[in-house]
């Protein structure tokens, strides 16, 4: 069982929905001061040892956008001494980010300097992390080699820390990216999962969530007709409700929901529409389809990022392990990993299931399963893994991801 360094408290504020900025590059450029600028709510954390190196998180408002969460990074010349362990989660952080700001001192801007650069603007282009570079301290440089660096990074903008006005373009800047990030990212409910008018089942705990809400307000402004039931109620609303167009469930309850719903009723679940929405739902699957290679020595790593509630915390430590063993055999090796970073070396595992993400941003969760496929590992999440041990896997995939 691993757990990273970093606090529940401050995993638990990095791993928010919020928009995520990462400022992030050496020591001295000044991005400290930065932070201290943009943000408006600043999360203490109380750090000792390594835990110093760690992430200062603090939230920052952008006008009418809203707040985003702002992270600040241990310089990168600043943690080599701790054998990488920290420089991995500084790289851990900016992957997860909506936004990368890349902050240099413009008055050390030399070779050195430039080679540092091009390596970190290469690795987040390979990333497909959106970053700003900003040159600071601009009031300490001649105006002439200001006009040159502009010349050569147009994209690039000029700032110091000591100025009002540099932080109000900044501001601007931010605005203008997270805007831009909002618009890429997809609805929860697909384009082609409703129509208006279609009559829609979703089943829910004794007190909803936030996370089923959202869905449920996204399937009414797409003129559905939403039906909110306990999912012990499910039979009788099937029978009353003059048709079903699609049902909404927990994936936990798959195996109880499958022998009510007829076989031409969609189904799909909470979990499942998230991972649709974040963009890895044909990498789940298609993890969740090698359970049937699993042998008796197999290794699976549970990776739990989101702030877990007793029922998910149930979920990936008794329920899932539980039916895997009986599938496969009572050997099957199962770690836990509890945290945002993944362990550094993952070869030794044949599978990686991911807990819901639901807390989790859409980079976090892309970021995690980005590490997974680099490292030759299947990933799955919960709502896959259990629609595959009730044998409905391939009626989720039809509703979400339909053949051409």
């Amino acid at each position: 069982m691993r757990h990273n360094y970093l606090s529940a408290d401050l995993a638990g504020e990095i791993g928010g929905q919020n928009r995520h900025v990462v400022l992030f590059g050496q020591v001295g450029s000044g991005k400290t001061s930065i932070f201290n600028l943009l943000v408006s709510h600043r999360k203490d954390i109380k750090r000792s040892g390594k835990e110093k190196y760690g992430p200062i998180v603090g939230s920052c408002r952008l006008g009418h956008i809203g707040e985003v969460t702002l992270i600040d990074t241990a310089g990168l010349n600043d943690v080599s001494e701790l054998n990488g362990e920290n420089a991995t989660s500084v790289r851990n952080t900016v992957r997860r980010a909506d936004i990368a700001i890349y902050v240099i001192n413009i008055q050390e801007f030399d070779e050195t300097a430039r080679q540092t650069y091009q390596h970190a603007h290469d690795w987040l282009v390979k990333n497909d992390v959106p970053y700003l570079q900003v040159f600071n301290r601009c009031d300490e440089a001649y105006a002439g080699d200001i006009a040159k660096l502009k010349m050569e990074f147009p994209d690039a903008i000029f700032i110091s820390a000591n100025t009002s006005g540099s932080i109000s373009l900044l501001r601007a800047r931010l605005s203008q990216m997270v805007r831009t990030s909002e618009d890429i990212e997809g609805s929860l409910v697909p384009d082609n999962l409703v129509c208006e008018g279609d009559y829609v089942l979703l089943l829910v705990p004794e007190s909803g969530l936030i996370h089923e809400y959202l869905i449920m307000m996204d399937l009414i402004n797409r003129g559905a007709r939403c039906v909110i039931i306990h999912e012990d109620d499910l039979e009788n609303a099937l029978k009353e409700i003059p048709r079903v167009d699609l049902v909404i469930a927990y994936a936990r309850s798959f195996g109880k929901v499958r022998d009510i719903v007829p076989e031409n009723v969609p189904m799909t679940s909470y979990s499942l529409l998230y991972a649709k929405q974040r963009g890895v739902l044909e990498d789940f699957i298609a993890g969740a389809r090698t359970l049937g290679d699993l042998k008796e020595n197999s290794r699976i790593l549970v990776a739990v990022g989101s702030r877990a509630s007793e029922v998910y915390k149930e979920i990936g430590r008794i329920k899932i392990p539980r039916s895997l063993r009986r599938v496969v055999g009572e050997e099957l090796q199962i770690d836990y990993n509890f945290g945002l970073d993944l362990p550094e070396d993952l070869s030794s595992y044949d599978l990686v299931i991911h807990d819901t993400g639901a807390t989790m941003s859409t980079r976090s969760v892309q970021a995690r399963v980005a590490i997974c496929r680099e490292a030759g590992v299947p990933s799955a999440n919960y709502g896959t893994v259990l629609a595959a041990l009730a044998g409905v896997l391939d009626r989720c995939e039809a509703v979400l991801l339909p053949k051409e």
